[in-house]
């Protein structure tokens, strides 16, 4: 067991830490870091997201297959991951994104959706029903704690698990009613509080249970292409985060040893009603069959975008491995 979270969090270091653009150390802890080109967070899709304009370019691809990588630059708030989202509904307050675009996936598979991890879920424990859905989200989703020192809650702590965050067409994130196509999509929210100078941090881990695979994956191409279509976003009545680029690794690309599907995104974040001063914003959501787990951190003053990683990989690592844990499969 012991051996296989060591594996299982390798993997997620390595994988986060190319995606981010975070040299790590060969002690699995990130060290040092390069600019890159475009901003971003991973964090709560939780239902906690981001926001866009213009200025685009990039190459996409469709998650599950070839992997995509967009950037875009424009003005821009907040709300995985659920995937990062809006703490409820734009024009509120400590929004996190996480959910999907408008309209519902269609059953049908995702294109380029080939690579499959070695991991095989047991049937007999993919949930069937929400009642299930539910139980195993409970059972799989994060505790602050986990981020690190000094983590704890936050108001609201956890989300009504019968609706998520969806992007409308303005970039905005929205609580809407769970599409027919989800059993469940729970969210629970903490922070590190302010400290001397350095400033409050928010984070978010969301787990979505959907009735099939294909519509995982849907939802995951569909988040992909957000940033993309929204590089800046706003996440609540003072949040909302700007200049996203997203990047997406299916098994065994990119170092995505972990599994079926991984991607990230990266921008900027503002909280208006504190200064409106840039910080690091990061979302990172990966899926396993029907499940997708997702963890977003929008970083405060003072905290480096290589310290809010490590809480993230620390988060990620754990849902990850309870997961595989709670589907009972092979390796």
């Amino acid at each position: 067991m012991r051996s296989a979270r060591a594996a299982i969090r390798a993997g997620i270091v390595i994988g986060l830490c190319g995606a981010l653009l975070v040299g790590c150390g060969s002690g699995g802890e990130p060290e040092g870091e390069r600019p890159s080109g475009a901003k971003g967070t991973t964090a709560t899709k939780e239902p906690s997201g981001p926001e866009g304009t213009t200025g685009t370019e990039g190459t996409t691809g469709t998650s599950g297959g070839a992997s995509a990588a967009t950037s875009g630059n424009g003005p821009t708030e907040d709300g995985p991951s659920g995937s990062a989202g809006s703490d409820g509904s734009a024009g509120s307050e400590g929004g996190d994104k996480g959910g999907t675009a408008s309209g519902e996936p269609v059953d049908t598979p995702a294109p380029g959706t080939t690579s499959t991890p070695d991991f095989v879920a047991d049937p007999a424990l993919v949930p069937k029903n929400r009642a299930d859905a539910l139980t195993l989200a409970r059972s799989v989703i994060t505790r602050p704690t986990e981020y690190g020192r000094g983590y704890g809650k936050r108001t609201p702590y956890e989300s009504d698990p019968g609706d998520w965050n969806v992007l409308d067409t303005s970039c905005n994130w929205q609580r809407e009613e769970l599409p027919r196509t989800v059993l469940a999509s729970f969210t629970r929210r903490g922070q590190l509080p302010a400290s001397g100078a350095k400033g409050l941090v928010r984070i978010s881990s969301t787990v979505t249970v959907h009735r099939t695979t294909s519509q995982a994956d849907w939802e995951m191409a569909q988040t992909l292409e957000e940033a993309l279509r929204c590089p800046d976003q706003r996440l609540g009545r003072s949040e909302r985060v700007q200049q996203l680029m997203s990047l997406g690794s299916a098994f065994g690309q990119g170092n995505n040893l972990t599994a079926d599907d991984s991607l990230m995104e990266r921008g900027e974040f503002i909280d208006e009603s504190g200064g409106g001063a840039p910080a690091h914003y990061a979302w990172n959501q990966s899926r396993l069959g029907s499940v997708t787990v997702s963890v977003v951190v929008k970083g405060g003053k003072g905290h480096t975008p290589l310290e809010l990683t490590t809480a993230q990989i620390q988060a990620m690592g754990s849902m990850v491995n309870r997961l595989k844990n709670a589907l009972g499969g092979t390796e």
